[in-house]
């Protein structure tokens, strides 16, 4: 997904799968995303291998809508899709994209920190 930003670059999204179980869920519907725990000391690679959610610093983002959607749709019906730009932050944000390994070649980005505004799409 791309648009045109008023300087005429596109703007690129960047999508999060939140499946019905998943414990941020709740945050998931306002729009936030929120990891596991924002003070975690995992690394890029260590997130990117996985089964470290709970005490990680990062969520996990793709440019590739359908990898979210199938995220989304692990336990059934009811899970979400955040959408967010790609754009960084400001200079007093709390969060920061960065570089996956991306061992599972879903095209992953990771979001260090909480961020809210993201839209939400209901599955």
């Amino acid at each position: 997904m791309a648009a045109k930003a008023a300087s005429d670059r596109p703007v690129l999204y960047l999508f999060r799968g939140v499946h019905a179980r998943h414990p941020a869920l709740a945050e998931a519907l306002r729009g936030r995303a929120v990891p596991g725990d924002i003070r975690g000391r995992v690394t890029p690679e260590e997130h990117n291998r996985g089964d470290v959610s709970d005490v990680s610093p990062y969520t996990s983002w793709t440019t590739e809508r359908d990898v979210a959607e199938y995220h989304a749709r692990s336990f059934g019906p009811g899970g979400v899709i955040l959408i967010l730009s790609s754009a960084g932050p400001e200079p007093n944000d709390a969060w920061a994209w960065e570089r996956s390994p991306d061992i599972f070649e879903e095209q992953e980005i990771l979001l260090r920190g909480p961020r809210s505004g993201a839209t939400v799409e209901l599955l």
